[in-house]
């Protein structure tokens, strides 16, 4: 029983530092991967939701500075979308293409990157007449186009306009509902099928150094634009994500409860059986004038050796598989369904160390319960007890 009861704290622990971990490092991929599509904070004009026609900003806008300066902030760069189609020999879908400048942050695409190079930002026409433009591997397969082919891309114009594009690089996120959108080219050629000249743009992308201080920094943000503009962030463009990243810190509690308890009964049921065991001892030490205090410390103190050894062993096996996997990547999870090739791995140690404090105090506090019999242990029934 005292090992099975060793056994069953070292699982929990392990059990409880690999959940944290998996579930933290998950959250982190996933709002990685939401932010490097749309940045951390989004800069437009909301008068423009009242018309059919998008309001440009200027670029060179007086705000932009002051938010560059904030320390909070890592980066700030002008954007121009706009919705159309895609057309090559194989097909034709729809995507919505995202026109930046040199100013622009590749380093996620980069990190995504699987094939080709990131498109070249001149800000003017090409000499040739053909942008770069990064697209998708989901786009990639729909329409038969490996790096360096040449695809057309149909704006939504009256009457709607044709652009020539050429394949600079692939890449892939595992996100489906952004990868089957998303390309990335030149904002000037963006510019041009709205119509506008070089110092209009759609919007501005704030990238901050973490998420901890995002929805100070988005209030602080909406103080300096002008009344005109608003600023929203991640969290506000795509709540249902991140709604449904909170959901899993739930599941995360319930395993922690779970796996408390188990420990917390083995261990009381361990201490009773060996009260059990040691009745007569009890009974004789009572006899020669020992407290039940005393005697009920004893047992606690036992107790507590054996959760110390199992919280040991307990680090010792969910620290090693999480460093097997951090190391060798070999959990895999299918990327439709998680948005991830491999589990990922996050190294909370803070979280960690409150685990291995829980577990010690909680099993150690409870312990209290199960050895408060020894106060009604009579010494004449014990001495007796066979």
């Amino acid at each position: 029983m005292v090992k099975l009861a060793v056994i069953s704290i070292a699982i929990a622990v392990a059990t409880m530092e690999i959940s944290l971990s998996l579930v933290r490092g998950f959250e982190i991929e996933i709002q990685n991967k939401v932010v490097g599509f749309g940045s951390h904070i989004q800069v437009g004009n909301y008068l423009g939701d009242f018309d059919n026609e998008v309001t440009p900003l200027p670029k060179n806008e007086e705000f932009v500075k002051q938010v560059d300066s904030l320390e909070e902030v890592a980066s700030i760069s002008p954007y121009v979308n706009r919705w159309g189609m895609l057309r090559s020999k194989a097909g034709l879908e729809g995507v919505m293409i995202k026109g930046v400048d040199s100013s622009y942050d590749w380093s996620f695409f980069h990190s995504m990157l699987i094939e080709g190079e990131i498109p070249n930002i001149f800000g003017k026409k090409p000499e040739k007449g053909v942008y770069d433009a990064l697209i998708s591997k989901k786009q990639a397969q729909l329409l038969d186009l490996e790096v360096g082919d040449k695809v057309r891309f149909f704006a939504f114009n009256d009457p709607p306009k044709m652009r020539p594009l050429r394949v600079s690089g692939i890449y892939e996120t595992g996100m489906e509902e952004f990868d089957v959108f998303i390309v990335l080219t030149d904002m000037h050629l963006v510019q041009n099928l709205w119509r506008w000249n070089d110092n209009q743009v759609a919007g501005f992308e704030i990238n901050l150094h973490t998420l901890e201080n995002l929805s100070t920094t988005t209030d602080y943000v909406n103080e300096l634009i002008p009344f005109q503009y608003e600023a929203k962030s991640i969290q506000e463009i795509y709540p249902e994500i991140f709604d449904w990243l909170s959901l899993q810190h739930q599941n995360v509690w319930f395993i922690l409860l779970l796996m408390v308890t188990i420990a917390v009964i083995n261990m009381t049921s361990v201490v009773l059986i060996l009260i059990i065991e040691r009745t007569r001892t009890i009974g004789v030490l009572k006899a020669i004038g020992l407290s039940a205090g005393r005697i009920q410390r004893i047992f606690v103190w036992n107790a507590f050796f054996f959760i110390i050894i199992g919280v040991l062993i307990g680090n010792l096996l969910g620290l090693g598989l999480l460093a097997s996997q951090d190391y060798f990547h070999w959990l895999k999870v299918s990327q439709e369904n998680y948005f991830i090739k491999e589990v990922p791995v996050s190294w909370v140690w803070m979280k960690f160390l409150w685990v291995n404090l829980g577990v010690i105090m909680t099993c150690t506090i409870f312990m209290l319960l199960p050895t408060a019999v020894i106060s009604r242990i009579s010494p004449v029934q014990a001495i007796r007890f066979e």
